[in-house]
């Protein structure tokens, strides 16, 4: 697998692991964690690949259309992030909606820009809001609206250790923040809440 990290980073990482390692592991139990610190490095150049891409590239096709004029939403888009605090994974669902003015975009290209946003570093409001920024200066919509609902591992085994709690970050853009009934429309237009 292709690492993100420098070839120096990557060496001291996979010593920092394997020391970390030792310190832990029972009697009789490393050949389960000799090959451990090479599958945590690159566990983490995978969860963390979006920092090398630019999100707003994926929207760059998309189709001139001035007959559409209601809300698309797509939702349900499954994601998984990294906790910038505690480097803990938090994953979870997005419901992503806008109103075309005079472009639209192909199905695809939504989930794959909030895929790039989400392998970064990440704080579930910072996310959110990150998606809509983006998606609201690449293709000029009327308006744009992001909504998830994530469960969080560092919150889930460690500190209050509440491993059923959820998070529900939203964040509006133009006619979503400044039309009540758009932003009516969003926020109760049929998006599931499953645990």
């Amino acid at each position: 697998m292709k690492t993100i990290f420098s070839e120096r980073c990557n060496t001291m990482m996979t010593a920092a692991i394997g020391q970390m390692l030792s310190e832990v592991a029972e009697p009789g139990f490393n050949h389960h964690v000799e090959r451990t610190p090479t599958r945590v490095v690159n566990a983490y150049s995978e969860l963390l690949s979006g920092v090398r891409e630019d999100p707003a590239l994926v929207l760059r096709t998309s189709f001139e259309e001035t007959s559409y004029d209601e809300m698309v939403t797509v939702e349900d888009i499954d994601f998984v992030s990294v906790c910038a605090h505690h480097l803990l994974p938090f994953f979870g669902t997005v419901k992503f909606s806008y109103l075309p003015d005079k472009r639209i975009v192909g199905l695809s290209k939504i989930p794959r820009m909030i895929e790039i946003l989400a392998r970064r570093p990440q704080v579930q409001e910072r996310l959110t809001r990150q998606i809509v920024d983006v998606f609201q200066q690449e293709i000029q919509p009327l308006g744009c609206g992001a909504m998830i609902r994530a469960w969080h591992g560092c919150v889930a085994c460690r500190g209050v250790r509440k491993a059923n709690l959820r998070m529900r970050t939203t964040a509006l853009r133009g006619y979503f923040r400044d039309k009540p009934e758009v932003k009516a429309e969003f926020l109760m237009g049929g998006h599931r809440y499953e645990a």
